[in-house]
């Protein structure tokens, strides 16, 4: 897969999680609202690859289970099961797609 079309494909699936974890969640948009600006918070200050992914997945797998958040997000697989590890400029690819994607969720209505 091209390399600027994988990183379209992150950033639309970003904030499609956004919008779920606002729209969608069991807590309501207000309380959507504050867990999708936590989730940000938490991955943003991730530097490394394993970490970065670790504090996504860990985070969103909450979200999924909480009986008070309940959001229906999913994990993207092609971030989890590249031939190629995440690293340099590929990361911060990576990191900016995603987080491109949940603030733009977190700014829409």
């Amino acid at each position: 897969m091209e390399e600027e079309t994988i990183f379209k494909k992150i950033f639309d699936w970003a904030f499609a999680v956004g919008c779920n974890i606002i729209q969608n969640s069991k807590c309501g948009d207000e309380k959507g609202r504050d867990y999708l600006r936590r989730l940000i918070f938490e991955i943003r200050a991730e530097e490394t690859p394993g970490r970065f992914l670790d504090k996504l997945s860990e985070t969103l797998g909450e979200y999924k289970t909480n009986i008070n958040i309940l959001a229906p997000v999913s994990l993207l697989p092609e971030i989890y099961q590249t031939k190629t590890k995440w690293s340099g400029d590929s990361f911060y690819y990576l990191k900016s797609s995603i987080l491109s994607g949940l603030l733009n969720a977190l700014s829409t209505k």
